[in-house]
């Protein structure tokens, strides 16, 4: 479009008022044919602020790819429990924020006070990398640069010019297959480490504001909260909290039967994989479903998997487990449905079931427990439930969204054209404003999905590390795993958006709305 308002410009204000540089033979335009641009620039910032948006509008149930996919070709079909069958609300991470703290006093001594710290759900987000020597939280691109505007240092942001002194190129060095070779910057790749991280957070601000108590290192801080927290899910406790109070936690799901029968129907084998003991889900998939009878829609049933473990192991035997979940003695010669296992690996899984790896599709919302492993060395097809996909579509579709959308549009192809057409020196010093105008444009749109660290997908530029992952990891993803009853499960085919290239030119028939956040 800018070009357009190059070339109308040009025509409008007649090119006999340029100079011929004697050094490139370039035409440039004259002092008065900027400010025209200028003027026109401004006309057109303005319509872009008050149209109505336009554009595709996306679905915030949609189910997105990132690889062909054909349901077809499944054969059987599996499914992690937690966030994945199990969609928690926010209000389980504030119980155990709350549970860390007190933890914190009664067992490492930590104050009294530091019990009644307030929560804040909407800070920290999946994805957020941070610095356990620090306690610095930030996003970071695929390319491992920092996006500056989201480092924070506890809950405060931290100025640009301290970040690169901390990190200096704004960049977090790799080696060769893309490992972090701080071993002090971490990643929250999981939904349960969000009140972890926070209660960090929330424990160094206070200790850093209450002037009588002796400091203690972010690290020391961090790992007292990494053991407290490891407790307080190996010991059962936040297991029996949820089952005492599961209408708090989670709602029922008319919709996970009717989507499991109907996969049933369509002769598909179900299976459930997790971590989580047996006792635990039987309560939650007995409220989800709204039925104790929920083990026959499954063919097998692990427990206690020990993912990622399952899918490197090649020796641990499977173990039948009764409903309180003791492990009976004996090997286990086949997988029987109505029973329940634990333990295991995968190739015993293939052996025992016959299921081609080929034709397994497998649901989870952890990266690297779920995801990686099976996808990249065992052959299985994986989807990705990203519970933060609906509230970020609803925001990409609003109309403060789009209309900012617009308005960065014609910057970034104002200062590519100004650059390229008119490198007069007025308009280059015009590109430095508008460069400010860009920066500023961009901030707001990262303030609207999240006003510390913006989009979980995306940084200003790039995807973020999270998506780069998501998109290696995962086939295709949503935010809850039900969204496939909207599509036929027998035979559709999904697929994936082509992706233009920088070298590229773009087909679309309409402007592109993807974020920069």
């Amino acid at each position: 479009m800018m070009k357009r308002i190059v070339q109308s410009c040009l025509a409008k204000y007649h090119i006999p008022n340029c100079y011929s540089d004697s050094l490139s033979g370039r035409r440039c335009l004259s002092c008065k044919s900027v400010s025209d641009l200028v003027h026109h620039y401004e006309q057109v910032k303005l319509g872009a602020t008050q149209r109505k948006p336009s554009g595709p509008h996306l679905d915030p149930k949609g189910v997105f790819t990132n690889n062909e996919l054909r349901l077809a070709d499944m054969s059987a079909i599996g499914f992690d429990y937690d966030y994945t069958l199990a969609p928690y609300n926010q209000s389980l991470n504030e119980t155990i924020f709350r549970r860390i703290l007190r933890d914190l006093v009664h067992v490492r001594q930590y104050p009294a006070a530091i019990k009644d710290l307030p929560y804040n759900p909407n800070f920290l987000r999946r994805g957020t990398h941070f610095d356990i020597n620090r306690g610095i939280f930030m996003k970071i691109d695929a390319y491992y640069r920092i996006q500056l505007d989201t480092v924070h240092k506890r809950f405060s942001p931290i100025p640009e010019e301290e970040s690169r002194q901390y990190y200096p190129g704004a960049r977090i060095l790799v080696g060769r297959r893309g490992e972090v070779l701080a071993q002090n910057i971490k990643q929250i790749v999981d939904i349960f480490q969000i009140p972890q991280l926070y209660a960090w957070a929330a424990v160094l601000d206070y200790l850093d504001t209450s002037q009588a108590l002796s400091k203690l290192q972010p690290r020391i801080v961090y790992e007292d909260i990494d053991q407290i927290t490891y407790n307080l899910h190996v010991s059962g406790d936040l297991h029996k909290e949820i089952t005492r109070n599961i209408d708090q936690y989670l709602a029922p799901s008319p919709r996970l039967s009717e989507m499991l029968q109907q996969f049933t129907g369509q002769h598909k084998k179900l299976f459930i994989l997790t971590n989580s003991p047996f006792t635990f889900i039987n309560a939650g998939m007995t409220h989800l479903v709204g039925s104790p009878d929920w083990r026959e829609l499954f063919d097998v049933i692990i427990c206690l998997s020990r993912k990622p473990s399952f899918f490197e192991d090649r020796f641990r035997l499977f173990r039948k487990i009764s409903s309180d979940n003791v492990p009976t003695f004996g090997a286990v010669q086949d997988l029987r449905k109505g029973e329940i296992y634990s333990e295991g690996n995968v190739n015993l899984l293939h052996k025992l079931t016959k299921w081609d790896p080929s034709r397994i599709l497998y649901f989870g919302d952890q990266m690297f427990a779920d995801l990686a492993e099976p996808v990249l060395s065992k052959g299985w097809h994986t989807g990705a439930i990203i519970s933060e996909l609906h509230y970020e579509i609803e925001r990409l579709n609003s109309e403060a969204y789009v209309q900012q959308m617009h308005v960065l549009q014609q910057l970034n192809y104002l200062i590519h054209n100004v650059q390229q057409h008119l490198p007069h020196p007025l308009a280059l010093h015009y590109t430095d404003k508008w460069c400010l105008e860009r920066k500023q444009v961009r901030h707001d749109l990262k303030c609207m999905m999240n006003e510390h660290f913006g989009s979980v997908f995306r940084t200003h530029l790039n995807p973020t590390l999270f998506y780069r992952r998501l998109s290696r990891f995962a086939e295709i993803y949503t935010s809850r795993v039900t969204n496939l009853m909207d599509y036929n499960t027998e035979h559709h085919r999904f697929l994936p958006v082509r992706t233009k290239l920088a070298h590229e030119v773009s087909y679309d028939s309409y402007e592109s709305i993807d974020g920069d956040v």
